[in-house]
C-alpha cells in the first residue's frame, strides 16, 4: 500500500496567526494610549504641583508672622464706614466660592479661640456671605433672621451643634453649608429657604434623618449627605425634582429605594462606603444618570445594562492609589484630617469631573476601576 502523503496550506495558518498578533498589538496600542489620557496621571501632577505651591505658601507665611503665631485669630470685616475707609481687622484670602464680587458684602471669621459671633456684626445687616470656619462655635443665634441679603454660609468645620429655626427666613440663600459640625438634626423651616440650590450637610457623623418638610427644596440641584449615619435614603430626599448631584456615601445604606427614579434629573450618584451588596434595577431606569460611584468590594448582584450603557460611567472604587500623596500629607500640609479628608474628596470630584466632561471617551474606558479613600 502506498503512503499517505499529507499536504497543509501553511498560508491559512499564517494568515491566522498574523491576525491574531495584530489584533494583539492593536489592543496593546489601545491601552497604551487609555494610560497616556488617563485623568488620573494629569490629576496627580496638578495636586502634586498644588501642594508644594500650597507648602512653599505656608511656609513664607510662618516665616513673615513669626511671633504672633501663638493663638492667632483671623478676622475679616469687609465694610466700607462712613469715612470710606476699610475697617477689616486683619486680612484673610477670600474663599474661591464666594459668589459675591463687592468685598464690602463678605464677612470672614477664622480661629479657635472665637467662641461666639462677635457683637458688632448686628450691625453688618447688608452683608451678603458668610465664611465662618475652624472656630469653636456651637450656636449660631437667632439674629440671623436680620441678615436677608445672605445668599451664601459657609459654616464649615465648627462645632456647631444646632441651626436655629430662623434660618428659614432667609429666602435668598442659595448656598449653604455646614459640613464637619456636630450636628445631629436639621430644623424643618430649613425647607422654607426656597431659594437654596447647594445644601453640604456631610461628615456630621450623627446624623441620621432628615425632616419631610426639606421636600419644597425644590431649586436644590447639589445635595451632599456624606459620612453620616443614614440607614435609608431620606424620603424628602426623592422629593427634590431638581437634583442633579447627590452624594450618600459613608453612610449606613443597605438598598436603593425603588422609586429612586423619581429624581429624573440625577446626573451624579455617590455611593461608595455603605453597606449595599446589589444595586437596583431602578437605576437602569434613570436615563439621565451620567455617573454612578459606588464601592465594588462588597456588592455581588449588578445589573448588567449598568455596564452596557454608553451613556453611563460606572466607577468601581476598590483599592488605593493614593499611597504617594498621602505621603506628601504631613502636618505642613494638612492642619487635621478634616482637612485631609476634604483635599482627598477635592481630588475625588476633579477625577469625576475630568470623567464627566469626556463626552467621547472609548467604550473600554466606561467603566473606570481604581480606588480612592473619602
Amino acid at each position: 500500500m502506498a503512503p499517505v502523503i499529507v499536504v497543509y496550506d501553511l498560508s491559512s495558518v499564517r494568515t491566522l496567526w498574523e491576525g491574531r498578533i495584530k489584533k494583539y498589538k492593536e489592543r496593546q496600542r489601545k491601552e497604551k494610549e487609555r494610560q497616556e489620557k488617563s485623568a488620573l496621571v494629569k490629576i496627580n501632577e496638578e495636586w502634586t504641583q498644588r501642594l508644594e505651591r500650597r507648602r512653599r505658601a505656608i511656609k513664607n507665611y510662618i516665616a513673615q508672622n513669626k511671633g504672633v503665631m501663638n493663638g492667632e485669630v483671623h478676622v475679616r470685616m469687609n465694610h466700607v464706614n462712613s469715612t470710606g475707609k476699610d475697617t477689616h481687622l486683619d486680612f484673610l484670602e477670600l474663599r474661591k466660592n464666594t459668589i459675591t464680587k463687592d468685598k464690602r458684602f463678605i464677612f470672614e471669621l477664622q480661629g479657635m479661640d472665637w467662641k461666639e459671633l462677635p457683637d458688632s456684626l448686628k450691625e453688618k445687616t447688608h452683608l451678603r456671605e458668610w465664611h465662618i470656619k475652624k472656630t469653636s462655635i456651637e450656636i449660631i443665634p437667632s439674629f440671623i433672621v436680620m441678615f436677608q441679603d445672605l445668599i451664601v454660609m459657609d459654616l464649615s468645620r465648627n462645632w456647631i451643634k444646632e441651626l436655629p429655626v430662623e434660618i428659614g427666613k432667609l429666602t435668598k440663600l442659595k448656598e449653604l453649608n455646614v459640613s464637619f459640625n456636630k450636628l445631629t438634626s436639621i430644623p424643618p423651616e430649613l425647607g422654607n429657604c426656597e431659594s437654596l440650590e447647594n445644601l453640604n450637610l456631610s461628615n456630621n457623623l450623627e446624623l441620621a434623618e432628615l425632616p419631610f418638610e426639606l421636600r419644597d427644596l425644590q431649586k436644590l440641584s447639589h445635595l451632599d449627605l456624606s459620612s453620616n449615619r443614614f440607614p435609608s435614603m431620606p424620603i424628602c430626599v426623592l422629593r427634590m425634582s431638581n437634583l442633579k448631584s447627590l452624594d450618600l456615601s459613608g453612610n449606613n445604606l443597605k438598598e436603593l429605594p425603588q422609586d429612586l427614579d423619581r429624581l429624573s434629573e440625577l446626573q451624579s450618584l455617590f455611593l461608595q462606603k455603605n453597606k449595599m451588596t446589589y444595586l437596583s434595577k431602578v437605576l437602569c431606569r434613570m436615563t439621565n444618570l451620567k455617573m454612578l460611584v459606588v464601592s465594588g468590594d462588597d456588592i455581588n448582584n449588578l445589573p448588567t445594562s449598568l455596564l452596557t450603557d454608553p451613556n453611563l460611567k460606572y466607577i468601581d472604587l476598590r483599592e488605593n492609589p493614593l499611597d504617594n500623596i498621602k505621603d506628601m500629607a504631613d502636618s505642613e500640609i494638612f492642619a487635621d484630617v478634616a482637612e485631609h479628608i476634604e483635599f482627598e474628596k477635592d481630588m475625588m470630584h476633579m477625577y469625576f469631573q475630568d470623567l464627566k466632561e469626556r463626552e467621547t471617551t472609548p467604550s473600554y474606558t466606561t467603566r473606570v476601576s481604581l480606588s480612592l479613600q473619602l
